[in-house]
């Protein structure tokens, strides 16, 4: 006799997996002692797993690492942290009060340490994603920093515009004030013969801070999508999209030699061939062509924490953007998450009044980056691994906060900007428009005519597992 059950029927008349164990062990004990069965296997014994369960598709999709760390770093100190975070909180409300203080002093430390529980329990709590160096709780605080960040965000899409930009008086006092106009493409010529300091006073004054920035931007870049060519198609059509938005924010106005040479031609590839080796390295990895030598303690030391703050595993991407049509749209939607992202930076700056050189933005950036690093990695494996059907955390808290950064400056950009796009603008966009409507369609013919039928993928979440009895 042989019984064979569905687990994920059992889930769907939400029947306890763990009733079925419980069912047939109580049938076995009443069955195989008086000689009808002789033996039971248990096919699955629960499906509801803790936070340090390692799923299928992602053991599959990750090189994981044994033990980095001390044992004391792999206990959970729930109540530690409980009665520190306790003590602190009630150190700082009683003892520090001081009396006679503005109220956004108050408003500010009261903020601070509302954060701070937040995101200490985003530590302590939060699941742990694909990346876990320097350490799982790194990536847990982020996760909690974004989340933080996009309950922001819904409150300012609730306000109106005058009352956005005073809130961030709450932020920091000196914001809520309209910016001074910045003229970028006043004067476009290389050569200045009449000034007094240089003879390429404009090509010197645009050699700044922001050429390292250029570099470390991009550098990172490459570090996120892991591919050249995504990257310099990157680089080039976020040229064209400052072209197509000039005409509302003066930033996006430069001179064609600033555009062209200082940007795409020199900040943008130093900084891509920059990553592209950065990732050369870290997926090679290091060769001792001398065989094994003695290391002092200190650099065996060093080269630990080096060790922690460099990835378990390193791969580059193969996005395969024409291979299919499911990769195409995958591989642009991707695209255009990285340009929305850094559009949003432009609109928020210009519309919330927030001056370029302010530490709200220098946050933004290197939050958006990190989490960037992580939710494009899991994004990746969810476009090409057909194990793995649904959006990580990581991945979903990234399309939420730039979809609602995108929804504050069309909703705010409504009552600041009328001025219509330029024609010469609206034919490149439906020449664009049409290159990715043909493709498409290229790529669907492409589809259908591909010989034999695909097998059906096997699916981690839902594997077919049985249940029998044997006699």
């Amino acid at each position: 006799m042989e019984i064979r059950i569905n687990i994920f029927t059992a889930m769907k008349k939400r029947i306890n997996p763990m009733y079925l164990d419980d069912h047939f062990r109580e049938r076995s004990h009443s069955q195989v002692f008086t000689g009808k069965y002789s033996k039971v296997n248990i096919g699955i014994q629960t499906i509801i797993p803790p936070r340090h369960y390692i799923s299928p598709a992602i053991s599959a999709s990750h090189q994981l690492a044994l033990i980095d760390f001390p044992r004391i770093f792999y206990m959970s100190h729930t109540i530690t942290f409980l009665l520190i975070s306790l003590l602190i909180i009630i150190y700082f409300s009683f003892a520090h009060t001081v009396q006679d203080v503005p109220f956004i002093y108050e408003f500010q430390r009261g903020a601070v340490f509302a954060i701070g529980v937040f995101l200490l329990y985003a530590g302590v709590y939060f699941p742990d994603g694909a990346l876990n160096h320097p350490h799982p709780v790194c990536w847990r605080v982020l996760q909690g920093a974004a989340c933080f960040y996009c309950a922001f965000l819904v409150f300012v899409l609730m306000l109106d515009l005058d009352t956005a930009r005073q809130l961030m008086k709450y932020i920091d006092p000196r914001l809520g004030v309209p910016l001074p106009d910045r003229a970028y493409a006043d004067d476009c010529r290389i050569y200045t013969p009449e000034n007094p300091e240089s003879k390429f006073a404009n090509l010197a004054k645009a050699m700044d801070l922001y050429i390292v920035c250029h570099w470390f931007g991009w550098w990172s870049k490459m570090l996120i999508f892991r591919d050249a060519y995504i990257c310099i198609f990157l680089s080039v059509t976020f040229e064209w999209l400052e072209l197509s938005f000039k005409h509302w924010i003066t930033n996006f106005t430069e001179c064609w030699w600033d555009s062209l040479i200082l940007d795409v031609l020199l900040c943008n590839i130093i900084g891509i061939i920059l990553g592209h080796l950065t990732c050369k390295y870290l997926e090679l990895g290091s060769f001792r062509w001398f065989g094994k030598y003695k290391k002092s303690y200190y650099r065996s030391e060093l080269a630990k924490i080096f060790a922690l703050f460099s990835p378990n595993e390193w791969s580059n991407y193969k996005w395969q953007m024409f291979d299919s049509l499911a990769n195409f749209l995958g591989t642009l939607w991707a695209i255009s998450m990285s340009h929305i992202i850094d559009i949003n930076h432009f609109f928020l700056k210009f519309i919330l009044w927030i001056p370029v050189n302010h530490w709200v933005l220098l946050v933004r950036i290197i939050m958006v980056c990190t989490l960037a690093l992580v939710a494009i990695k899991e994004y990746y494996i969810f476009l090409h691994n057909r194990n793995y059907r649904r959006f990580s955390s990581a991945t979903w808290l990234y399309h939420f906060l730039l979809l609602l950064e995108l929804f504050i400056n069309v909703k705010f950009s409504m009552q600041l900007f009328h001025t219509p796009f330029p024609n010469h603008i609206k034919i490149g966009w439906r020449i664009i428009g049409g290159i990715v409507l043909t493709i498409v369609v290229i790529l669907f013919i492409k589809d259908i005519r591909k010989p034999g039928k695909k097998a059906q993928a096997f699916d981690a979440y839902n594997p077919p597992i049985d249940i029998e009895y044997v006699k």
